[in-house]
């Protein structure tokens, strides 16, 4: 814990969580891809982004209530909301004026690319489109970069966030979860889009909830599930969760992933049967079920080796992911216009396998977000 009682696991978890998504979208092949990509499990670090997020809402808003009327704290989520969305209106806006200049190179933040089949998608529209058209896209956040679509996500769920609070305060939790759980089959069966907003392709709604409600659930609880955890039914509750995700871990190192290279891999399991389990089981968009359970019971046992291994995992890390992890969104807004930076020095590409180059341009990424984050550039104008 620091002096403000903030708890720096889940703040270092949160900045494990901001390297993945970073490194994701800085699209060259590097030794991070070989330790973030699909290797503790099958999970990414978009998941436990929104995990975490539904977390902290959770502790912070149940603190809140004691003193405050849920009306009042409603209004501050919906101001926030209000801010994230500002926010994905601008950089939408800004990114379209830098495709109007011609010494800039935008494409990888106008289009979204399948590196395996070597296919670009638009995701700004290439007619002329007349301003209605424009403002209706703008509006409804129907463009805009691939690698900001969850703070749309993160808006629409800001919206949401105050009926579950009031499920929670009001010790409903059993339709909460239930609720959120029907959501979240209608999706997976039905594939329906609640919004027109371009994150529905990448983060559908209806299914990202699930995991948001659920961190937020346990955000909540926090205090009641730290106390069972200390019971002997806690201990084999825990052991269960270290075991299952031991094995996830050990499936997800048989990968079919073509970039990864075989050295890095095992080949255990049958290369048909790992892509059965993935994409009928664990389907990353979609968010199948294994790979929801698999997030949590991740996030748990990294909070378990977090509270045993504290100090010599913070002296060796604890300053760089703790400082990312405290301005996640910070530095996850920021993040675009560094991809947009490196973008202009490196061309991105996954099988170009230059380790050594790669890693260096990773790291020198990572580390400019980190000085930006620590000496609060920008944060005037930035929210946090």
């Amino acid at each position: 814990m620091s002096s403000d009682k903030r708890d720096l696991r889940i703040d270092l978890l949160r900045g494990v969580a901001l390297v993945m998504m970073i490194v994701a979208h800085i699209e060259v092949m590097s030794l991070f891809n070989i330790l973030t990509w699909e290797r503790f499990g099958l999970t990414t670090g978009a998941e436990g982004f929104v995990i975490l997020s539904g977390f902290m809402l959770g502790v912070i808003n149940r603190k809140r209530l004691r003193k405050e009327a849920l009306l009042t704290v409603s209004y501050s989520l919906y101001c926030r909301a209000f801010k994230i969305y500002v926010v994905n209106v601008v950089i939408i806006l800004s990114i379209l004026l830098m495709t109007k200049m011609s010494f800039i190179k935008t494409f990888e933040v106008t289009h979204f690319t399948d590196r395996f089949a070597e296919y670009s998608f638009t995701l700004y529209p290439v007619l002329e489109q007349i301003k209605e058209s424009w403002f209706n896209m703008v509006l409804y956040l129907q463009i805009g970069p691939h690698q900001s679509q969850i703070l749309g996500l993160y808006f629409y769920l800001l919206l949401a966030t105050p009926i579950s609070l009031y499920l929670l305060m009001s010790r409903r939790v059993g339709w909460l979860l239930l609720s959120s759980l029907f959501f979240y089959v209608t999706y997976y069966f039905s594939k329906i889009r609640l919004t027109s907003a371009e994150f529905e392709f990448a983060f559908p709604f209806l299914a990202w909830q699930l995991i948001y409600i659920l961190g937020m659930t346990i955000g909540w609880y926090k205090d009641e599930l730290l106390s069972l955890a200390r019971t002997q039914a806690g201990f084999w509750c825990l052991s269960i969760i270290v075991l299952f995700t031991l094995v996830m871990m050990f499936i997800a190192q048989n990968h079919t992933n073509p970039f990864m290279p075989s050295w890095a891999m095992l080949h255990v399991i049958n290369t048909k049967h790992f892509n059965w389990i993935y994409h009928n089981l664990a389907e990353k968009n979609a968010l199948g079920p294994l790979r929801v359970i698999n997030d949590f019971f991740l996030l748990i046992t990294c909070y378990l080796v977090l509270t045993y291994f504290w100090v010599p995992i913070n002296k060796l890390f604890g300053w760089f992911l703790i400082t990312l992890g405290q301005h996640s969104l910070y530095v996850f807004i920021v993040h675009v216009y560094v991809v947009l930076l490196v973008n202009q020095i490196v061309e991105f590409g996954l099988w170009h396998q230059a380790w050594l180059l790669n890693t260096l341009i990773h790291i020198s990424a990572l580390l400019m977000l980190w000085l930006l984050a620590k000496y609060n550039i920008g944060r005037r104008f930035i929210p946090n």
